[in-house]
């Protein structure tokens, strides 16, 4: 497998031409997430795509349930020397020796894919180039095993985040505009970002696919399969399904109004019991 991207590890990663924080930005008492999102993103799907190394919480609380992290492949490699090549490492984690002497001049790059599973269904798949300079790093992520988001809690750091693009259906490489992947049957249903994650000593560069656009709208249904069992497609125009029969006159308004006859007929007759017990009560009581 190669890089998500052209990579040169002994570089620092690039930096977007507008940087994250003319969108994300804060002061004493004020908060602003203002992404030149696409039009079709909606609110739910904004959360998801402005998560900060923290996706996996996220998605744990928007479906809740644990998100696990499923390992897919991994290929590190070495760099003993500033002007030395990068030399695969065949076994991970890597040996003491390795691990001990990762530094700036002497870093660790590792691709990897993960699945990020919710209830057995895979709700993201997360691509990875990351870029270790420290023993200390090196020895969670390599030897501890810890998965990206998990590294940022565990090293109490907030990482500097850069988004770099957001889009639907198929993923396209930036130079030439040509498919990366797809990864579901019905690309259309797809959501993706690129983003980088940066604290010292630990830089990533990150693809995440969302497979399918439902699991945003209608959670417990796409979970469980059941959207797919009865054939039902997502609407591409970005509305929320809940919502739709708020927007059209069929079926949505005649359902309102059909509710509103009941509230109506149900209000006229307990106001004529009530009539109907003064009435009677008065009698007994002159």
């Amino acid at each position: 497998m190669s890089a998500l991207w052209p990579l040169q590890p002994q570089s620092p990663l690039p930096k977007p031409n507008m940087p994250s924080s003319q969108y994300d930005s804060y002061n004493a008492k004020t908060t602003s997430v203002s992404y030149p999102w696409p039009k079709e993103v909606t609110p739910v799907e904004r959360i998801a795509l402005a998560a900060q190394g923290d996706l996996q919480r996220v998605l744990s609380a928007f479906f809740a349930r644990p998100i696990v992290v499923a390992l897919v492949y991994s290929q590190t490699t070495h760099q003993p020397t500033p002007t030395s090549a990068f030399i695969p490492l065949p076994s991970v984690p890597p040996p003491p020796g390795i691990i001990s002497s990762t530094s700036a001049a002497s870093p660790i790059v590792q691709t990897r894919q993960v699945h990020l599973q919710c209830g057995g269904r895979i709700v993201c798949t997360a691509t990875s180039t990351v870029r270790i300079t420290s023993p200390e790093v090196a020895h969670l992520f390599l030897q501890e095993k810890y998965a990206i988001g998990q590294m940022f809690r565990r090293m109490e750091k907030v990482p500097q985040f850069e988004l770099l693009a957001v889009g639907f259906g198929a993923v396209k490489d930036k130079e030439d505009d040509q498919v990366v992947q797809s990864y579901t049957a019905d690309v259309r249903r797809q959501l993706w970002r690129k983003y980088t994650l940066v604290m010292p000593h630990f830089e990533c560069e990150i693809l995440e696919v969302f497979p399918d656009r439902r699991m945003f709208s209608s959670s417990e249904m796409w979970l469980s399969g059941e959207m797919d069992a009865k054939g039902q497609h997502y609407n591409y125009s970005g509305s929320v399904p809940e919502l739709l029969a708020l927007q059209r006159g069929g079926d949505g308004s005649s359902a309102m109004n059909t509710g509103v006859k009941v509230v109506v007929v149900v209000g006229f007759l307990i106001m004529a019991a009530f009539e109907a017990t003064r009435l009677f009560g008065g009698k007994m009581f002159c």
